[in-house]
């Protein structure tokens, strides 16, 4: 506007000074210069005799977002799910297991005091925001690609109006053909796959164990011809990082996991290769961890905790169509792998407690723009001596139809969840979800 106006001015003192100029060439040229001058005071970036002006607005470029240069990818989705249940969950937004439906004892967190106590919640805490960079080869590491993932949601503390953000990624990658270092917070390399239901767990403490934790991995994928990979990752990652409750027995401010004094480790190793499906892998991997919890002061007579778990994960597309999914495992102290129904260590006996389970599902997606999935999961803790009110096995089945009409999402989710306890009655409930999700 401001350029617009004063080329204007100038276009009207030209017409005056050419009528009245006895030199018109030398007018016409000063006035030229005049023009000139005001372009450049006024940021068009006007262009030296012989250039091509550039266009006065050109979109930013890379280098203008990322300071190093490199590429940024933002991704996400809006979302609300919302949710009814026959009966009370631990949590109605981010279920984990069904409170105990014995009206004759009352155990807090373990029992309801009415039976069949139906609730509905709506909430957006799980729409997300994140964004990968990619940064090219690095000449002085024989050409490594460097990228990273920073990505939130804000399925955490706070009511629907008053969010908190949660991070969920947090990494960079250095990679070459075949190996690959990681550093930041990603999922665990135990447990790696994810069910369909239940988004905001992912079905944890019901069957699927893993998360996200801060970890170094260095992973080695060799290519054997055209179908057949080998998988091969360790991971040196934080103990403690998942759970939220029971995370300084002894209560002198130190957190158990970070008392050993070393970090938790994890190890992947597989297979994948392709088979008759066009552009789909088989894998059949198993999976170890190892850690440790420590206290300064005895609990129960102990002050050494150990933790570990090993199983195997196994993806199958049966056609092009139908794909097949399951994990199993089995373990000690588990809490913050999401085992044994959020225990770990018994407080009565001191002893960690040994846990079994694992999940399955089967996809079907007959069109583009519809998928249906069954499955179920469970999680067996083993121990000798629990006491009422503990939790000794949570189980669940599912049903889920997705119908994807990108950038629109709308999905359909029922499942029935079993949890039982040491003498009380079991807990049930009929859980029913209705997503709506647009995507960018």
């Amino acid at each position: 506007m401001k350029l617009a106006l004063s080329l204007a001015l100038v276009a009207s003192a030209a017409g005056t000074a050419l009528a009245q100029s006895e030199d018109p060439k030398k007018e016409i040229d000063d006035l030229k210069k005049r023009v000139n001058e005001l372009e450049l005071r006024l940021g068009s970036g006007a262009a030296k005799p012989g250039e091509t002006p550039p266009k006065p607005d050109a979109s930013p470029t890379w280098k203008d977002l990322v300071s190093l240069g490199g590429h940024l990818k933002w991704y996400g989705f809006l979302r609300l799910d919302s949710t009814w249940s026959d009966s009370r969950f631990d949590d109605p937004r981010a279920p984990f297991w069904v409170l105990s439906e014995d009206d004759d004892t009352f155990i807090a967190g373990a029992t309801h005091i009415e039976k069949n106590d139906d609730n509905f919640n709506m909430h957006p805490k799980i729409s997300r925001l994140g964004f990968e960079l990619d940064s090219g080869a690095i000449a002085e590491l024989a050409d490594a690609r460097a990228s990273g993932k920073l990505e939130f949601d804000f399925l955490n503390v706070g009511t629907e109006s008053h969010q908190a953000v949660r991070l969920r990624h947090a990494y960079g990658k250095v990679g070459w053909e075949s190996f690959y270092l990681l550093f930041g917070q990603t999922a665990d390399l135990v447990s790696p796959l994810l069910p369909t239901a239940n988004n905001a767990t992912q079905m944890g403490y019901v069957g699927n164990i893993g998360y996200r934790r801060p970890q170094i991995r260095l992973a080695f994928e060799p290519k054997f011809g055209e179908r057949v990979k080998l998988l091969v990752a360790v991971a040196a990652a934080q103990e403690g990082a998942v759970r939220t409750t029971n995370i300084d027995l002894d209560g002198l401010g130190v957190r158990d996991g970070d008392d050993p004094g070393w970090p938790e480790l994890q190890a992947r190793v597989g297979i994948t290769a392709q088979h008759w499906v066009e552009k789909k892998w088989i894998t059949l991997a198993g999976w170890a961890m190892y850690g440790a919890e420590e206290t300064d002061l005895e609990v129960d007579g102990k002050t050494h905790f150990d933790t570990y778990v090993y199983g195997f994960d196994f993806e199958f597309p049966i056609l092009s169509q139908i794909t097949f999914l399951a994990e199993y495992w089995e373990g000690l102290n588990l809490a913050d792998m999401r085992g044994g129904i959020a225990q770990g260590i018994n407080a009565a006996s001191g002893q960690e407690i040994r846990a079994r389970g694992g999940w399955a599902e089967i996809k079907v997606a007959p069109v583009k723009w519809y998928a249906a999935t069954l499955g179920g999961g469970f999680d067996d803790p083993h121990d000798h001596e629990f006491g009422p009110g503990m939790r000794t096995k949570n189980s669940v089945w599912w049903v889920d139809q997705a119908f994807v009409f990108s950038p629109f999402v709308l999905r359909l989710e029922y499942s029935h969840w079993r949890t039982e306890y040491e003498d009380l009655e079991p807990g049930r409930s009929n859980r029913y979800t209705l997503i709506l999700q647009l995507n960018f």
